[in-house]
């Protein structure tokens, strides 16, 4: 059973800088330069890589706040900060070159490279019971890619956050990277999800975006939705929170390596204040 490595980083650029759209694939660019360090081949493969990526970034975010969208003015020494997410070996190698590294480029700029915490997650955790209700909110957009019967010339997406796209998306990332060591009967636990996991409310809506230096729209749903298990079998609740908590490490839906499908497993007992 391997291993997963969460960075907390953080960047300050020495002068102002502007940051315009989704940041994920800029999260990437200086992770893969920080990577290129100590495995200047590794980070080759990685980025040229068709199929899923043995690590994933979150966009930057800006005193809290995900840029997934619009126009950010950064102050000289105001700090941007992200999540990268990485599998076994390449989370070995990324921590020796965070160890190494303290500055990265950004736009031309030298920004100061900050390692705000470091975790290891054994993919055996993952398989603990969690609770039969609870949220997902999107913190930045996601899509799935459905599957072509016919010839086509463009990825054809489904926006719809439902319990089923979120899982297969990442079986499908977890038996790819990971192996299926510990989901050989894979279709049972897609049938017992259709089954047994409900929808229980979605709000939100499909957004635009665009990646740097591209004119092309990228599409996703931004929200929240809530989810409850209605099942006592113990041993597909261990296997349903393990992909949950999987996609809530490494991202899940496609193009998820960038950033995209960035999710947040939230309780849904927690109530809102009432307005004033």
């Amino acid at each position: 059973m391997g291993v997963v490595f969460v960075f907390r980083i953080a960047l300050r650029p020495s002068s102002a800088l502007v940051l315009t759209n989704f940041t994920g694939s800029i999260a990437m660019s200086v992770t893969l330069n920080i990577l290129g360090t100590v495995d200047a081949e590794l980070a080759r493969r990685i980025h040229d890589s068709r199929g899923p990526k043995p690590m994933s970034v979150t966009p930057l975010t800006l005193r809290g706040k995900v840029l997934w969208r619009g126009r950010h003015i950064i102050a000289p020494g105001e700090a941007v900060q992200f999540r990268v997410s990485a599998l076994g070996d390449v989370g070995v190698k990324l921590l020796d070159a965070l160890d190494r590294t303290n500055e990265a480029r950004l736009f031309g700029v030298n920004a100061r490279v900050e390692v705000l915490g470091a975790e290891v997650v054994r993919l055996g955790e993952l398989f603990s019971p969690g609770p039969s209700s609870f949220g997902v909110e999107f913190l930045s957009p996601i899509r799935f890619a459905r599957r072509r019967t016919m010839r086509r010339r463009r990825v054809k997406y489904e926006f719809c956050p439902n319990i089923e796209n979120i899982i297969k998306s990442t079986l499908n990332y977890w038996l790819r990277t990971i192996g299926d060591g510990e989901f050989r009967d894979w279709p049972r636990l897609l049938r017992w999800v259709y089954n047994y996991v409900y929808t229980r409310d979605i709000y939100g809506r499909v957004v635009s975006t665009k990646l740097p230096n591209s004119d092309q729209p990228q599409l996703g749903f931004i929200g929240r939705a809530e989810y409850e298990i209605r099942s006592k079998r113990e041993g597909r609740i261990r296997q349903f929170w393990a992909l949950m908590r999987l996609a809530e490490l490494m991202n899940t839906g496609t193009t998820r390596s960038i950033g995209f499908g960035h999710i947040k497993i939230t309780s849904t007992k927690t109530k809102q204040a009432p307005r004033q």
